[in-house]
């Protein structure tokens, strides 16, 4: 296994903490424009690991490997991401190559947990219906499916746990459209930004047919 790197002050982690890299890494799905991997474990679900975690689960899957041992015994701490989240996690999977569209499904997935689960005062108007034809277009534009009746869809980070109402407080107060889209144009762009550079993504075996 090759050194590990010090912690450099003033650094991010993601720039600080090397991912194992050579054989072994099948699981790899991409690098960039975020880290996407396959999972070993049983579980069907999608997980959110935080990148420092991440890093110390990939020296143990790594160290597992070369020992001929099953990585799937231990998890990384995740947040499990579960009907609407699963849905943005998918379509974040479906467009692993292209950054702009990744943040269009982060965008994408603010429209809709406004509209399921963060009450404001310009969707209490007619205008709701101008809402809906936009996350209808963008959601044949980027091949992204929702079931219906889930109130989440924002991947969360680990900030969220300071301020858990943040997203649904900005929302409430817009009165016009133009401030509505402006805002959660800005808040998805800071939230692909921080998933990004933050946070690896692992996803069931089961889901490699999603690249086709």
């Amino acid at each position: 296994m090759g050194a590990k790197l010090p912690l450099a002050k003033g650094c991010s982690v993601d720039r600080v903490i090397p991912f194992p890299g050579g054989e072994g890494r099948e699981h790899v799905i991409t690098d960039a424009p975020m880290r996407l991997r396959w999972g070993p474990w049983r579980t069907g679900r999608i997980i959110q690991v935080h990148v420092g975690s991440a890093a110390a689960y990939e020296e143990y899957r790594e160290e597992c490997l070369q020992a001929g041992q099953d990585p799937s015994g231990r998890m990384p701490p995740h947040f499990a991401l579960e009907g609407g989240l699963q849905d943005t996690a998918l379509g974040l999977l479906r467009h692993r190559d292209d950054a702009a569209s990744q943040e269009k499904i982060c965008y994408l997935a603010c429209l809709l947990e406004a509209l399921v689960a963060a009450p404001s005062a310009i969707l209490r108007t007619d205008l709701i219906r101008r809402v809906y034809q936009d996350v209808d277009q963008l959601s044949k534009t980027l091949g992204f499916r929702w079931r219906g009746g889930e109130g989440r869809f924002i991947p969360p980070v680990n900030q969220d746990a300071g301020d858990p109402h943040q997203f649904a407080r900005m929302v409430a107060p817009l009165s016009n459209l133009q401030e509505f889209y402006a805002a959660l144009h800005d808040y998805a762009a800071r939230r692909y930004r921080i998933l990004s550079k933050e946070y690896v993504f692992y996803y069931p075996g089961r889901l490699r047919s999603v690249l086709g």
